[in-house]
């Protein structure tokens, strides 16, 4: 092999190991993003019910309502938000990490470890609604748990909660694909961008997530729609309703459902255009 032939493997190989710190440094970035948010939605979610369902409860069974809805979305705090912050990062790593496998098994990685993060800093930043948990138990007759990470109810919620990350992700790695050209530019272009989307994305998901959470039925078409609208809009009927003991494991089975079909669906359209892509490129 001459010296002129050598140069582009080099250049190419440089290229390739560039790749690897890129996307570790946009992983720990995303790490930060998730814990911020979780910590930042604590206090708020605390105070979920009061705010956004009912400002009164009078009865001991509202105020056990009262109680429970806070203590679940105060432990679910970024569920919702974070599912965002996850999918761009798939996203990015499906366009910026060369093969797709790698993309997946990296992104499957990197959403396990963000939903670790997400569930290590809701738990820290919400003693005091545990605080609060043990104080009713003590002073009220109201059936309460004990042992919150020991009741079934919750437990299915976190599950679920913590499924989503890495589905969500490998849904971002099939985007990624799709519009590998479009990530592929500065990003110091990119986060703007994905900052607007979240947000213009997100608001009215958000909207719709608390109005089928905070009504009282539980028709076939809403837990259809909620299946085809993009996953994370089923992150808040899901802890809402599970701790209302009203269909919570309905909306929790359509979030799983919803998450596993937009990831497998985006990831086979991402799967397709690159081999399209690519056989093009051979062609050309």
């Amino acid at each position: 092999m001459t010296r002129r032939q050598s140069i582009p493997l080099a250049i190419a190989r440089t290229s390739r190991w560039r790749r690897v710190p890129e996307s570790w440094v946009a992983v720990l970035v995303a790490g930060v993003l998730v814990a911020l948010i979780a910590a930042a939605l604590a206090s708020s979610n605390a105070k979920y019910y009061e705010v956004w369902i009912y400002n009164d409860p009078q009865t001991s069974e509202e105020q056990r309502d009262w109680l429970m809805v806070d203590v679940f979305m105060a432990h679910t705090s970024g569920f919702f938000w974070n599912q965002f912050i996850v999918f761009f990062l798939g996203a990015f790593l499906g366009a910026r990490l060369r093969g797709m496998l790698q993309a997946l098994a990296a992104a499957v990685l990197a959403g396990a470890v963000l939903a670790a993060v997400n569930f290590a800093v809701a738990w820290h930043t919400s003693a005091h609604v545990r605080r609060r948990l043990a104080w009713w138990l003590e002073n009220s007759s109201m059936p309460v748990p004990a042992d919150l990470l020991a009741d079934e109810q919750l437990q299915h919620v976190l599950a679920a909660g913590l499924a989503a990350f890495p589905l969500a992700a490998l849904a971002g790695v099939g985007l990624g694909n799709l519009i590998a050209p479009a990530l592929r530019g500065s990003a110091v272009l990119l986060v703007p961008l994905m900052a607007i989307s979240t947000v213009f994305w997100g608001v009215p998901l958000g909207i719709f997530g608390w109005v089928v959470a905070a009504s009282g039925d539980e028709p076939i078409a809403l837990l259809a729609v909620l299946a085809l609208v993009p996953p994370p809009a089923a992150a808040i009927p899901s802890a809402v309703r599970t701790a209302l003991v009203d269909h919570g494991d309905a909306f929790t089975i359509t979030m799983l459902i919803s998450n596993a079909a937009w990831a497998l669906a985006l990831i086979l359209a991402g799967w397709v255009v690159q081999r399209r892509r690519t056989r093009r490129a051979l062609a050309g």
